[in-house]
């Protein structure tokens, strides 16, 4: 469970970068379908699901806090363009 909360903490802190599951398991020397099944365990919700609420919370606050557009807040919490954004 270790590595989950690394992978976690790992992801929270870098919420700009899409990582897919491939390269998590790789960088943390897990198996993907281990890994979707453990952090599901731990966590709750998929991985995708979870970063997406996180992601969301993130854009919330700067939408709140910032004068930023649309556009940068989209790209600062990792989706590569405002209709992407607008649609999750």
């Amino acid at each position: 469970m270790r590595i989950v909360h690394e992978v976690h903490a790992f992801l929270t802190q870098n919420l700009d970068t899409r990582v897919t599951i491939e390269e998590l398991s790789h960088q943390y020397l897990m198996n993907p379908t281990t890994l979707k099944q453990v952090f599901k365990s731990v966590y709750g919700s998929s991985l995708a699901a979870h970063m997406k609420e996180h992601r969301m919370e993130q854009a919330a606050m700067l939408l709140i806090k910032t004068s930023d557009d649309i556009a940068s807040i989209a790209q600062g919490v990792g989706y590569e363009s405002q209709s992407r954004f607008t649609t999750a």
